[in-house]
């Protein structure tokens, strides 16, 4: 959770209600998560769009069914939107706030969930897809990234591109949305996509949250698509064999083999393993600690920043978020400033010796194709993971030799670009570097004897 920023909107309100907004939760490619208070002291997540959506007529429309869409979902598994404005100026909603890691990041950040804890994320996730597709809603987009994981279950979010079950949309043929990865065979082939591919969806997703892969290989997500059609899950890493059994099941390519998330619920009400004395969800200590930390971090949120005299890029603190490096920027036209964090080690770990440049903030200028960004990764070991992600397309690249380099070519328009560097590596000493059309706007690293990594975040400006 970050300090509001001097741009940051200070409140959103309509009739008459209002709500303060305290921090930033976090953003990506289509808006910003702002922590928010409601007029009666409720604590509240508040979603705006980047304001150059707003202005789309398409995006409204998807936004607004969005919100009508999880309005007529309930259920305890999912996150209940509040209220919601999609006809104001910059469209924005209010859900639940819950404190949270999502199924994504937490294995990234400390491996595979164990087996009891899979058998839980299974049941929360099986009863969200109950009350979703009672409301008559397929969601489309079941993955990691759309499971929170919070102290008393999952929770099930983004009903982005999610359609009702009779919607024509549904038989266009040809049609295809989703997270290459985690999509049903039929969904690939741009077929119908009812309840079925949800239940296939969830197998993915419990297969990613057993062995910290997918199901279906790294790679381009073309290469991924095809796997999904032609070949069959990869889950020979679930030790559990009955867990397996079940993820297999969900996994069946024929959609009518699938048992159908009513049909799992009721099966999995009595699997749980290893549960607390309390019936209560047991994560990995790491995961709690972070749930906890985030809750606290809600109820003493930062003060806002004040607007800098002068902004200067790669002042950097420390955090604990285990072994893994991340960076996230806004690249704009013109100037352009970088906030960044290191990250830190696991509680076990020996304290590592960090390094990291900072230049005067540059003024980029981009070529007549675009910016070209670089990522630029070295070190005396070899990564056993790394993704980069530019504009919500990740790829993924398995025992990375370095030094490794990376170049792509930003587009003038839209004239804001989203970036994301992260890599799990084995001790030993790595660096890395960011750079837009030869200007530094991100650099770190971190030495040391235990399981090392950086997290790093920076917000351009223009």
């Amino acid at each position: 959770m970050e300090a509001l920023e001097p741009g940051d909107p200070r409140r959103v309100e309509t009739a008459g209600r209002r709500y303060h907004l305290l921090a930033r939760i976090g953003s990506g490619g289509m808006g910003v998560v702002y922590l928010g208070r409601s007029a009666g002291g409720r604590t509240v997540a508040v979603k705006m769009v980047h304001a150059e959506f707003a202005g789309s007529r398409e995006f409204r429309d998807r936004f607004r069914r969005e919100v009508e869409v999880a309005r007529s979902v309930g259920g305890g598994f999912t996150a209940p939107v509040i209220d919601a404005d999609p006809g104001a100026r910059i469209p924005w909603l209010v859900s639940e706030f819950l404190p949270s890691v999502s199924v994504r990041d937490a294995v990234a950040l400390w491996g595979p969930l164990p087996p009891a804890a899979v058998w839980r994320l299974a049941s929360g996730i099986a009863e969200a897809l109950v009350s979703i597709h009672r409301a008559g809603v397929v969601h489309r987009d079941l993955k990691p990234a759309n499971v929170l994981l919070t102290a008393d279950g999952p929770r099930v979010i983004d009903f982005g591109i999610a359609r009702a079950v009779d919607a024509a949309s549904l038989t266009r043929p040809g049609s295809r949305t989703g997270s290459p990865g985690f999509m049903s065979p039929e969904q690939v082939a741009g077929a119908p996509v009812g309840p079925a591919g949800d239940v296939f969806s969830l197998g993915s997703t419990l297969a990613y949250a057993a062995t910290g892969d997918e199901p279906f290989g790294a790679g381009p997500w073309h290469e991924k698509m095809r796997r999904i059609q032609e070949e069959p899950p990869r889950l020979d890493g679930i030790t559990d064999d009955r867990l397996r059994e079940l993820i297999a099941s969900c996994m069946d390519p024929d959609p009518s083999r699938r048992p159908t998330a009513a049909r799992l619920s009721r099966e999995l009400a009595s699997a749980h393993q290893d549960d607390g004395p309390d019936g209560s969800f047991r994560l990995p200590p790491p995961v709690m600690a972070e749930i906890v930390k985030r809750r606290n971090e809600a109820e003493n949120p930062p003060a806002p920043r004040e607007r800098p005299h002068a902004v200067r890029p790669g002042r950097r603190t420390a955090r604990r978020l285990g072994a893994v490096g991340v960076a996230a920027a806004l690249i704009g036209v013109g100037l352009v400033a970088a906030r960044s964090y290191g990250s830190g080690r696991s509680p076990a770990d020996p304290p590592p010796t960090p390094t990291s440049t900072s230049a005067a903030t540059p003024t980029i200028t981009p070529s007549e194709a675009g910016y070209e960004l670089v990522f630029s990764v070295t070190g005396d070991v070899r990564l056993t993971s790394l993704t980069y992600t530019v504009n919500d397309r990740p790829a993924t690249l398995r025992n990375v030799g370095l030094p490794w380099r990376k170049t792509i070519t930003l587009p003038l328009w839209p004239p804001r670009s989203s970036w994301r560097l992260a890599y799990r590596c084995p001790p030993g000493k790595v660096s890395y570097t960011v750079t837009i059309s030869g200007n530094v706007v991100d650099a770190g690293g971190y030495s040391g004897n235990g399981r090392i990594g950086t997290e790093g975040h920076a917000d351009g400006v223009y």
